[in-house]
Parts: C-alpha cells; sequence; structure tokens
C-alpha cells in the first residue's frame, strides 16, 4: 500500500513540474486536465504548439537525448476529430515512477531551446 502512495505522489509531483511549464506557455495546448492529481490524471501528458509540428518538436528534443513521442497513439479518429493531422499528432511525454524531477528538467531546459523560452 505505502509503495504504491509513494509511486503515485512522486508521479504526481514530476507531472506537475511539466504541466505547470506547458500550462504557462501561451503557444502550447495540454490535452486534458492541467492538474497533476494522480486522482484525475496519469503521468502522461499530450501537448500541441500553435506553430510547430509535433514530429519537428520530438525530433529536436531527441538531439539532447530525451525520448518523447508523437502521433495519433491509435486513436487516429480522435486526432482527425480534432484537426491535429496536419500537426503530426500530438507530443506525448510520458514520465513514472523511476523519472526524476532533475530528468524533468532537462527536459523543460531542451523545451527552452526547442520552443523558445
Amino acid at each position: 500500500d505505502k509503495a504504491w502512495q509513494w509511486i503515485a505522489a512522486h508521479e504526481e509531483t514530476l507531472s506537475s513540474r511539466l504541466l505547470t511549464y506547458l500550462d504557462n506557455r501561451p503557444d502550447v495546448e495540454v490535452l486534458g486536465s492541467t492538474q497533476a492529481d494522480a486522482e484525475i490524471r496519469v503521468p502522461t501528458v499530450s501537448f500541441v504548439h500553435a506553430s510547430k509540428r509535433s514530429s519537428e518538436i520530438v525530433a529536436a528534443i531527441d538531439a539532447f537525448g530525451i525520448g518523447i513521442r508523437f502521433g495519433h497513439f491509435y486513436a487516429e479518429r480522435l486526432i482527425a476529430d480534432m484537426g491535429l493531422v496536419d500537426r503530426d499528432g500530438v507530443v506525448r511525454v510520458s514520465m513514472v515512477h523511476y523519472n526524476t524531477l532533475a530528468e524533468v528538467d532537462r527536459l523543460l531546459q531542451a523545451f527552452d531551446a526547442v520552443l523558445g523560452a
């Protein structure tokens, strides 16, 4: 029980850092709740950028040695209905219990470099 509580709390901390960053960017739209509450969402975050294609963002972040992905993630109709096909779907960041806050901060620094500070 305590291990699961620790995992949920840790993942909430990680996603809170990422969601706060993304939510404060006027050029980014987070899909789903921007609250990190483990009762509301899992620590997998999808977003789109106002002017950059999702594939561009992921390729640029890959150069930093950080693995995030883009696409429809088997929700092709949803991506089409949301008008996101031309943006190459969404950018997805997945975090779990073995990730660290330092890794999230490194990702945010890479986002600043790729998306503009």
